[in-house]
Formats: C-alpha cells, sequence, structure tokens
C-alpha cells in the first residue's frame, strides 16, 4: 500500500489498468490516456477515503463487495480497516460477475 494512497490494487486489477491505458492509448491518443488514468486514480483515492460511497454489490461471506463507477468503468473492491482493496477495474458493457470470480 502506497504511503500517499490507502488502496490495494489486486494483480488482476493492476492488469486491468494496464489494458485500459493501451486501450486509451490507441483509440484517443496517449494525452487523454494520461487525463483518464489521473482521474481513475483520483477516484481510488476518493473511494479509499470514503469507501461506503459505492454501491453495494455482492456479498461474499463476511465481506461486501462494492462497485462504483467511474466514467466507463466500474471499480470493485472492499473496504478494509485501513482504506480499500481493488478487486478489478471493467469495462461498463462487461459481464462482471464472470470476471470477478
Amino acid at each position: 500500500m502506497s504511503k500517499k494512497n490507502k488502496y490495494l490494487l489486486s494483480v488482476r486489477s493492476k492488469e486491468d489498468l494496464r489494458g485500459i491505458a493501451l486501450y486509451t492509448i490507441e483509440k484517443f491518443g496517449i494525452e487523454q490516456s494520461k487525463k483518464y488514468a489521473i482521474g481513475l486514480e483520483k477516484a481510488l483515492e476518493f473511494l479509499s477515503e470514503n469507501p461506503n460511497h459505492g454501491k453495494r454489490y455482492l456479498s461474499t461471506g463476511k465481506k461486501m463487495l462494492f462497485r462504483y463507477r467511474y466514467i466507463s468503468h466500474v471499480i470493485f473492491y472492499y473496504p478494509t480497516a485501513s482504506g480499500i482493496f481493488i478487486v478489478r477495474v471493467l469495462g461498463e458493457r462487461m459481464n462482471f460477475l464472470k470476471h470477478i470470480k
């Protein structure tokens, strides 16, 4: 977990973010990719400080998985004692349950 940010990224969410960046560069250019990445980072920081701001999505035993829409993507996360754990960052048209397993 970063000193500044109170969020931890899963391996899959890191892959998701990398894929989003590459797709955005290809379709919209590097400047737009940078802007989108900055916005996503701000959304993650906001959620780490306000973990209950997202919508409840799925109960997994003792934990509640939350979701938060950021433009064309949905951030899936669990609140933690020190912030949030990011499970996935998926495109809004994806089959969420299929990719969260």
